[in-house]
């Protein structure tokens, strides 16, 4: 499976001063509107209030894993024809953490939301065909693969809940000018130029979905007294990233072409010193295209969507070594594509199946462990455990709707060949117009060493309450 390691660091003061300029050129460019009349016509805010609860199943303990209340708000001002602004708060903070002992270690990064990561969204869009600009804190999603990063790499990702959140939560907002020209109809050219940098981040080892190398680690890190040095990309313009996507169609084949250059957003540790461990983050590129279509005409094929991403990663680093412990890292030319089939069967039960590859430019990484003699191979760096050179993974998903779309039950099945996956089954009811209620299960299986049998024992029950307004 694709493997995410994440790190934080106490090293904030320069990036947030970098955040406090962006934000004021923001409001430098939007102040000679924002003394605009404000009316219910050009002002819109929404927002909702929610709960999200989880137990643990395994032995029918009752475990409480979550207890998570989040308070969003959002608002989008017209300011003109050309151009408006939309702005999105949100606030969350975890009960169960000050009510488990054993997560205590936990709670400080876990129990409540971190530094500016309140603020979700910041922008100022201008739109003036055949141009578009959005300016500020946003999210890019690239490619056509759902729940799976193939071409969807412009933003970070916030993997403190492994991958059980929305995308749209688990995408870490950046600063960024976001520029788009449409030179034809059904077509457009997106430029990013992106100056700030972000960590992908993840649970620290005192959490219940703390990833199996994040322990190994923290065990590392007390045994040896050592602690963790983070060094981050420099604050020069020539550090940023830069992203570019041609979308076009042909005739009803819709298709993308994307390049991403800039800094990998996990860092890798380079070095052990006396009294700490060294990470640092390394340049790389993607190289990818993406395509969808629809079949319309009666036959064999009719009303099914075929979609499909491809990436190639050139310099991605990749860890190598013996289970549980690297031993470095590679920089390697890495490929995963993706293909999806989506079908409606008996009017409203939706089939979506995808086969996704993630293939290693190497199975032999080169060397042997001077203690063992044990070779190295290349390592998945969310759980230490060793990869194959070709991962093959697959999902299935079905869901439907009855009582007129207020109760929709739907089912995920994500699975590989090394006989490990998750297996998510929900159920959600609209109580009422602003009143949702989801219930549902998240069963893992396999072994510890794969990306989902490392949470085999973090299996839950949980619900979900949302008011929104």
């Amino acid at each position: 499976m694709r493997a995410y390691l994440v790190i934080r660091t106490g090293k904030e003061e320069a990036k947030m001063l970098k955040r406090f300029l962006f934000i004021l050129m923001v409001l430098f460019l939007s102040c000679p509107f924002l003394f605009a009349e404000i009316s219910e016509d050009n002002l819109t805010l929404v927002g909702y209030l929610k709960n999200e609860t989880s137990v643990r199943i395994k032995g029918l303990n009752n475990d409480l894993s979550k207890f998570k209340n989040i308070l969003e708000l959002s608002g989008e001002y017209v300011i003109n024809k050309d151009f408006s602004f939309f702005g999105k708060v949100k606030y969350w903070y975890d009960a169960m953490y000050g009510w488990r002992d054993k997560y205590d270690e936990g709670q400080h990064y876990m129990g409540h939301i971190q530094r500016t990561d309140w603020l979700r969204d910041c922008y100022l869009d201008y739109t003036h065909a055949p141009w578009f600009l959005r300016l500020g804190k946003q999210q890019v999603a690239w490619g056509q693969a759902d729940g799976v990063q193939v071409l969807d790499r412009v933003n970070p990702v916030d993997l403190t809940e492994y991958w059980l959140q929305d995308f749209v939560d688990i995408r870490i907002p950046l600063w960024m000018a976001n520029i788009n020209y449409s030179p034809k109809l059904n077509s457009n050219l997106q430029l990013l130029i992106i100056p700030d940098f972000e960590a992908s981040t993840g649970a620290p080892a005192a959490a219940p979905f703390a990833f199996r190398s994040a322990k190994l680690f923290d065990n590392k890190q007390k045994a040896l007294g050592i602690g963790l040095d983070t060094v981050f990309p420099g604050k020069q313009f020539n550090n940023s990233t830069f992203g570019l996507e041609w979308k076009d169609c042909i005739g009803d084949l819709q298709y993308t072409l994307n390049y991403l250059y800039g800094y990998y957003n996990i860092a890798r540790t380079l070095a052990y010193r006396a009294t700490y461990a060294v990470r640092s983050f390394k340049r790389w590129q993607m190289y990818g295209s993406s395509f969808n279509k629809t079949f319309t005409e009666s036959g064999l094929f009719q009303g099914i969507t075929l979609r499909g991403d491809f990436a190639y990663y050139n310099d991605e680093p990749t860890y190598f070594g013996t289970d549980g412990s690297s031993a470095g890292f590679k920089r390697w030319d890495n490929v995963l594509w993706l293909i999806g089939i989506d079908k409606y069967v008996a009017t409203n039960w939706l089939a979506s199946f995808q086969f996704s590859q993630y293939i290693l430019q190497d199975a032999k990484p080169g060397g042997f462990r001077a203690t063992t003699g044990e070779p190295y191979k290349p390592l998945n760096s969310i759980t230490s455990g060793p990869m194959d050179q070709v991962d093959n993974i697959f999902s299935l998903k079905i869901s439907t709707d009855f009582l007129h779309e207020r109760l929709k039950p739907e089912i995920l099945w994500v699975f590989s060949d090394d006989n490990q996956g998750r297996l998510s089954p929900k159920l959600t009811y609209e109580i009422d117009n602003n009143l949702w209620l989801t219930m549902g299960v998240h069963y893992f299986y396999g072994h510890e060493q794969d990306s989902y049998g490392q949470f085999r024992d973090q299996s839950q029950f949980y619900t979900h309450l949302k008011y929104t307004f």
